[in-house]
């Protein structure tokens, strides 16, 4: 009984998400790739990335134009912190993201980015 209803429970949540994410994806904001090194102890890991931001709001295009320095240099932060055991598993994949995410936020007043997307994650 209890396991059905969990199992119940989280598709329908899933279902929900999958509907909205698809008919609501706001404006999408491409960054170009980065490429860091992982802060490994001998150094000789580095991150290919690449990151799409989706945005509440076509406001928020304006204004990360403006902010593409201080972005560019948080995220090139947040990256090189890391070492590959924290972004080896896809939980880590997603704490890097919620984190790149809540940073990024902070700066922005017009609106904010709801979600980032991989769309290159390679480690070398």
């Amino acid at each position: 009984g209890i396991i059905g209803q969990l199992g119940g429970g989280g598709e329908t949540e899933a279902a929900t998400e999958e509907g909205s994410a698809a008919s609501d994806m706001g404006p999408i904001y491409p960054l170009e790739t980065f490429i860091v090194n992982l802060a490994d102890e001998r150094g000789k890991k580095y991150l290919k990335t690449r990151l799409e931001l989706e945005l509440d709001g076509a406001m928020v295009v304006t204004e990360i134009d403006k902010r593409l320095p201080q972005f560019r240099d948080t995220i090139l932060t947040i990256l090189s912190s890391k070492s590959f055991e924290d972004i080896r598993q896809l939980e880590g994949k997603y704490q890097l993201r919620a984190e790149i995410m809540t940073m990024l936020n902070q700066f922005l007043n017009s609106g904010k980015i709801t979600n980032i997307y991989f769309t290159e994650f390679i480690v070398q």
